[in-house]
């Protein structure tokens, strides 16, 4: 839909009805495809406690005591579940593949397969962007938050032209930017919803991401469609 000037619209009542419905009708291969993230989601609760160990201590320590343990909790023996998170978190964002890839199948009509988290089409451009994305997102947290907002909301939709017109990395980056530039508060609104999502699935070791991280790809996957303009032949109707 696009408003008088020629601009598409985004309906986010109509992107939640239809999100809800697809993941109704495809219920149990989209809790499938889920089921991966949420595994390494709760995985990476392993280094949480030493990497709030090694905030504490070594962020402005106070005192001999902070100074020393700070230095025993960087020593590589103490920083290796701190590692193992991290890369379990890495992990779990790549493994979001399945999931997207089912969202955009859904747009065209088909219903997700496991077969989707095994596909190799495309896959190594996804994994390379959710790396580049995911890195530059929590460099931007750390400085100042603003910048890493800025990066969800200009770069959120590169998967999605990846797995949907088999864009590389480089080239998804680029028209992601451009259809953020072009459509700036919606996308924000996108972007609001997605991280809000994400946030609520990383409570209780992941577990509500098997719902969350399938609404919220649903969601994007239409809102991406909508904002695109994308005149191809898509699917409005849910599964059934």
């Amino acid at each position: 839909m696009s408003d008088p000037s020629g601009r598409p619209v985004l309906q986010v009542g109509q992107a939640f009805s239809w999100a809800a419905s697809s993941l109704r009708g495809d219920f149990l291969p989209f809790i499938v495809l889920a089921a991966l993230p949420m595994l390494f989601t709760a995985a990476q609760g392993i280094g949480t406690t030493s990497l709030q160990n090694v905030l504490i201590d070594c962020i402005n320590p106070q005192s001999p005591g902070q100074e020393n343990a700070c230095a025993a909790a960087l020593s590589p023996a103490a920083l290796a579940p701190v590692l193992l998170s991290m890369v379990l978190v890495f992990a779990a964002y790549v493994a979001q593949l399945g999931v997207i890839r089912g969202a955009v199948g859904r747009m065209r009509g088909r219903s997700p397969t496991f077969a989707d988290m095994l596909e190799p089409a495309n896959t190594g451009s996804f994994v390379l962007y959710v790396l580049v994305f995911r890195l530059l997102f929590f460099v931007g947290l750390a400085l100042c938050i603003l910048p890493g907002l800025l990066v969800l909301v200009f770069f959120q939709f590169g998967p999605y032209f990846i797995l949907d017109r088999g864009m590389s990395a480089r080239q998804a980056a680029r028209a992601s930017a451009r259809l953020a530039a072009r459509n700036l508060g919606p996308v924000a609104v996108v972007a609001m919803i997605a991280g809000l999502l994400e946030l609520i699935g990383g409570l209780f070791f992941g577990i509500p991401l098997l719902l969350t991280l399938p609404f919220a790809a649903l969601f994007t996957a239409w809102a991406y469609r909508q904002l695109s303009d994308d005149q191809r032949q898509w699917s409005d109707e849910p599964a059934v």
